[in-house]
């Protein structure tokens, strides 16, 4: 096959390629490409065409079922070089083997590229140093991302199951987003639970009653087993861990806000009071159930960026939806301070380890910290650093101050110790505890709140059996027809809030099989929750 034959192929697999391929021509023949080892990668991108790249990975490849291999590239003229190597033949006609042309539109297309190919582990090679660099970690993050977001709605009757048992804790709790604006101007303390904390929780003993004490997860836990229990808790993860976290927690009477999405077992590690917190996370059937509770105030977060995918980002957010100013930040550091994870107190930490066989999203790369010294943090680290930098621009009406003394810092927003920082802002004392007491009290959750959701989730029983019915036809299981079961199913509610992208989370010979076994296990969850 010779030039002209691969240019074709080419443009078969990949036609958006088409419009300037004719004007494409070879230049110098392409460099040959290093040794490659990839480990345990699930895809691998390989930045400027070279010699040798698929040679060197067809057994890699086929190890695995769902490996690829894409070839990024941003000479067109390259790409035509390559058409001419004995290896294109073979390349182009691999399924597995993709090849992508980076434009203006950079950012869009490596989105596009991290979505079609949402894997957890990945590894990004080529040529060059400052570009490649630079398409590497925007590579993981936008992974990070599609991987985060293909697993939770692949497994989403988990969190629904979570969603499910946690609705019966809604008439009992108080209603978070009716506090908006209700500490407007009073000053706030952010709090994270990296090992910095621990240099400043003397200074925050001094604080409770100038400023708000706001923490989430492992925070809590960090800082109530040295005496400090902050004024707002917050849990919002989906899984056991943030179990192991809470239940190390001293601060059984702070007011801890949950999404429907948490794991059930964290409101056996306090009393409470618990506020029920709308804030967009908890997928569309949380979305559903407020529009019938009629809950439709603002989203608490409403202007985070789609990086946050922490508890941290969204403690911020609601401390700027109370209408707080100044906001500090503290014990965020967002990296490996003296190899550790985690202050004193949190009950487990993280060894750093510097794999690369590691999830996109715990890929450890070094990063100058806030003080230029060189430190280790992960993807996730550097996305919350961006969402929080994000955030805080967001918000031009409102100060926000790094007062933590390590870590990797956030880019737009200053730094001050935060013993300057109370000298110069928190000058006013008042009985911070009680005036939150006093605005949970006046925001109570509707009237005949229980009642609407038994209504409501027999409502969606009833769906789901109907949309049941119509998958079993799609997925071949029963006779009838496949068009009339298809317009159906689309109409039914519980299609629309629990299954409504689920047809591309398949291939498309075994979509709707996929979609009736993901339906059968939306129907256990419903018939082993908590009766309403």
């Amino acid at each position: 096959m010779g030039y002209e034959e691969n240019l074709s192929a080419l443009l078969e697999r990949f036609p958006k390629l088409t419009l300037a391929a004719y004007s494409w021509e070879a230049r110098e023949p392409l460099p040959e490409a290093p040794p490659l080892q990839l480990g345990t990668a699930e895809a691998f991108y390989y930045f400027g065409l070279s010699k040798g790249v698929y040679s060197q990975l067809k057994s890699w490849l086929q190890e695995e079922e769902e490996r690829k291999l894409i070839f990024l590239e941003d000479d067109p003229c390259r790409i035509a070089s390559f058409l001419h190597l004995e290896e294109a033949k073979e390349a182009l006609s691999h399924p597995k083997v993709h090849i992508a042309l980076l434009s203006k539109n950079e950012e869009e297309e490596i989105k596009e590229l991290s979505s079609q190919f949402p894997f957890q582990k990945i590894e990004v090679d080529g040529i060059g140093s400052k570009k490649l660099q630079r398409l590497r970690l925007k590579l993981l993050r936008k992974t990070t991302l599609s991987h985060a977001l293909r697993m939770d709605r692949l497994h989403g009757y988990q969190p629904f199951h979570n969603f499910i048992e946690n609705l019966k804790r809604l008439p009992e709790s108080f209603y978070a987003n009716g506090l908006k604006g209700a500490f407007k101007n009073t000053p706030a303390i952010i709090c994270g639970a990296g090992p910095s904390l621990e240099q400043s929780i003397e200074e925050i003993k001094t604080l409770e009653k100038k400023a708000l004490l706001i923490a989430g997860g492992s925070t809590l836990a960090a800082l109530s087993s040295k005496g400090v229990m902050p004024h707002f808790g917050m849990a919002i993860d989906p899984n056991l861990e943030e179990y192991r976290r809470l239940k190390n927690s001293f601060a059984f009477h702070t007011p801890l806000l949950y999404s429907t999405r948490v794991f059930p077992a964290i409101f056996q590690t306090c009393a409470g009071p618990f506020g029920y917190m709308r804030s967009g996370i908890g997928g569309a059937h949380e979305l559903w159930m407020e529009e019938e509770l009629g809950l439709l105030d603002p989203l608490i977060g409403d202007n985070l960026s789609s990086e946050s995918i922490s508890v941290t980002t969204i403690c911020v957010a609601w401390a700027e939806f109370l209408g707080c100013n100044p906001i500090f930040l503290n014990g965020i550091d967002l990296a490996y301070t003296n190899k550790k994870r985690y202050a004193e107190g949190v009950g487990a930490d993280e060894e750093l380890r510097l794999s690369e066989e590691t999830a996109a999203a715990d890929r450890i790369v070094r990063r100058k910290d806030k003080n230029g010294k060189t430190v280790y943090t992960a993807i996730r680290w550097v996305m919350e650093s961006a969402s929080i930098s994000h955030f805080a621009k967001k918000h031009p009406e409102t100060l926000f101050v790094n007062t933590g003394v390590g870590g990797l810092g956030f880019k737009g927003i200053d730094d001050l110790s935060l013993k300057e920082a109370a000298r110069r802002y928190l000058v006013k004392e008042w009985d911070l505890r009680a005036l939150v007491q006093e605005k949970i009290l006046a925001s109570p959750m509707p009237e005949n709140t229980q009642e609407k959701i038994r209504r409501k989730m027999e409502e969606l029983k009833a769906s789901l059996e109907r949309a049941l019915k119509r998958l079993l036809v799609l997925g071949g299981k029963e006779r009838g027809s496949k068009a009339l079961a298809e317009m159906e199913v689309k109409e039914e509610i519980a299609y629309l809030i629990l299954l409504y992208d689920a047809p591309g989370l398949f291939s498309e010979e075994k979509r709707w099989e996929g979609v009736l076994k993901l339906a059968e296990k939306y129907r256990v969850v419903l018939e082993s929750g908590t009766s309403f």
